[in-house]
């Protein structure tokens, strides 16, 4: 993250900035892209009031500190922003759901006998949710329910599979070929 300096009634020290530098590397993680990050320092009789502002991609976060000491207020400043990012980078990743990736499929039921005649019947048709899980998690929500099969998309290859319930009560598992 490139940090801009601004020093007012002060001077910053290379020590000061590596410090700011470091702390300030911390809130990385919760920016996509850092566009402007800006750091200043000013002095007012006894009290050194640091200021920050950091703008993302996403969003931007801003906050300030006065205290005594330089090193007190660059704490809690950067306490401040990282509560901030959190909050902002949570309220982002809740909103962003990949809805696209769930899907259903039309499932029909045939009744046995009409395809022992050449002519199949359907008697029942529903939807079923395609929910992106392990084969660990579909059959685990398999034995779980009353249902014959689950329709899923593996988490891993982005396939789309079906796990079904045989007759010996042990599972099958069906992946299509594209």
């Amino acid at each position: 993250m490139e940090l801009e300096f601004i020093a007012r009634n002060t001077e910053l020290t290379p020590q000061q900035r590596a410090l700011a530098q470091k702390k300030f590397n911390r809130l990385a993680k919760y920016f996509n892209a850092v566009q402007e990050a800006r750091l200043t320092v000013a002095q007012e009789k006894h009290r050194i009031s640091v200021e920050a502002y950091i703008r993302g991609k996403d969003f931007e976060v801003e906050a300030s500190s006065e205290t005594p000491e330089w090193t007190t207020s660059l704490q809690e400043l950067v306490g401040k922003l990282e509560q901030q990012a959190r909050r902002m980078k949570q309220k982002l990743t809740s909103r962003k759901r990949p809805r696209a990736k769930e899907g259903s499929w039309q499932v029909e039921v045939v009744e046995p006998e009409s395809v022992r005649r050449g002519t199949p019947e359907v008697v029942e048709t529903r939807h079923v949710p395609v929910v992106p899980m392990t084969v660990e998690e579909a059959a685990l929500q398999l034995d779980s329910s009353k249902e014959d099969f689950i329709v899923f998309r593996e988490a891993a290859s982005d396939r789309v599979s079906v796990l079904y319930r045989r007759r010996d009560r042990t599972y099958g598992l069906v992946t299509p070929d594209f």
